[in-house]
């Protein structure tokens, strides 16, 4: 199954617009971000900014991006995904051991301290990260290549961010800007990061 583990839409780009183009790829479903709300049936689960949350049958994560948002969204007992927090996860993680964490976009700015932050982030267990936003790097394949060395593809999903970065990057480009990063690799690690890590970390079934 593959999974679209993270978009949101707009005014303009609707979620129903994105259904044709997620078909057109072969994804069978996907993880919104936003608020909660009534969305297609491709739509398998929605990841609520914490400001939004509230409960839902979709809900099936929580999205922080401030620390000291981290007590509320831990009390969920859903996964929490970081939004510009990757400097804060080694403190996140070691406070909160039982929650399973999701480093969004890849740890995105690539600040001087990537490079470490990343690798400590990986050092827990219980964090995963997202290969969404890619086409935010200006070189993105040392990142990724650098992320999968240290997750392993079974902590690592993709997603497509859409629809930021349009007009200049369609959903199609974000994918291949993946495809193109992650290099070849066997058939196997591909699906598990196009679809088989987001459908274990979130509980999605088809």
């Amino acid at each position: 199954m593959r999974i679209d583990a993270h978009h949101s839409c707009t005014s303009q780009y609707s979620l129903a617009y994105l259904e044709s183009i997620l078909k057109r790829n072969r994804f069978e479903t996907s993880i919104f971000v936003g608020p909660p709300q009534p969305t297609p049936d491709y739509v398998a689960g929605i990841i609520a900014p914490i400001a939004t949350f509230r409960p839902d049958p979709k809900v099936c994560g929580v999205q922080v991006s401030h620390i000291n948002d981290m007590p509320h969204a831990a009390a969920q007992g859903l996964p929490i995904d970081l939004l510009h927090l990757l400097p804060e996860v080694t403190a996140i993680a070691t406070t909160y051991p039982d929650r399973t964490l999701i480093v969004d976009h890849l740890g995105y700015p690539a600040t001087d301290t990537w490079s470490r932050d990343i690798e400590r982030a990986a050092e827990f267990p219980n964090v995963y990260c997202k290969l969404s936003g890619l086409t935010s790097f200006s070189e993105p394949r040392p990142y990724v290549q650098r992320a999968i060395s240290l997750f392993g593809p079974s902590r690592l999903m993709f997603g497509s961010d859409w629809p930021n970065g349009l007009p200049h990057y369609t959903w199609k480009m974000s994918l291949a800007v993946f495809t193109q990063a992650i290099g070849a690799q066997p058939i196997n690690v591909r699906e598990q990061l196009l679809g088989a890590t987001a459908a274990m970390v979130y509980g999605i079934q088809r």
